[in-house]
């Protein structure tokens, strides 16, 4: 008789063991989450880095509350980037040994994240890659930095993309022009042919 009682204590202290690893895994997520937009708030350094260990501070994201769950942001970009005139309009550069930056911001919406929506940021971050002391710009050299939540705050991996769709947006259906990107237009940067493959936001 003492059979099923003994079933019936295992089962239950299975189920217990089961409900507490989905709670811990619950405050695992909840933990990694706590990255996400509501405890991204004030001041925070734009880093971008490269393997040999160089990192440049190219500016700050200011962070506020914007409800619902999600971030305001205004991106001020830092004055080592120098004024440069290319392409026939005027760009921010930063110039390094082997390449220059030039800063392409794009803002077609408001400027607000959330934890599974970071793609106004990632457009406001974008830039154009050329030889150092060049004087064109090629929209096929676009540098595009895909995000994602991290335990320093924000991680952006180098992503190759063609800037014409900002470029010429006559070209881009009507329902695609505020975010004329899409997932097969970016490529995986190789860090090799990248100055800074790598970007942080903390």
């Amino acid at each position: 008789m003492r059979t099923p009682r003994l079933l019936l204590c295992l089962c239950l202290s299975l189920s217990l063991n089961l409900c507490m690893g989905s709670l811990t895994a619950d405050a695992r997520a909840a933990s990694a989450t706590g990255n996400g937009p509501h405890a991204m708030t004030g001041v925070k350094n734009i880093i971008l880095s490269n393997p040999a260990g160089e990192q440049v501070n190219i500016g700050t994201v200011t962070f506020a509350d914007a409800g619902n769950a999600q971030s305001r942001f205004t991106v001020a970009i830092a004055p080592e980037f120098g004024e440069y005139f290319l392409a026939m309009r005027p760009f921010r550069c930063l110039a390094g040994k082997t390449q220059q930056l030039c800063w392409f911001p794009v803002n077609r919406e408001p400027q607000v994240i959330s934890a599974t929506d970071l793609v106004p940021l990632e457009y406001a971050l974008m830039f154009m890659r050329t030889k150092p002391a060049s004087l064109h710009l090629n929209p096929f050299n676009g540098v595009y930095y895909k995000m994602a939540w991290s335990d320093e705050g924000l991680t952006g991996t180098v992503q190759d993309v063609d800037m014409d769709p900002f470029i010429t947006p006559d070209a881009v259906p009507l329902e695609r022009r505020v975010r004329p990107l899409r997932p097969q237009d970016l490529s995986p940067g190789d860090p090799r042919s990248h100055w800074l493959p790598t970007l942080t936001i903390r």
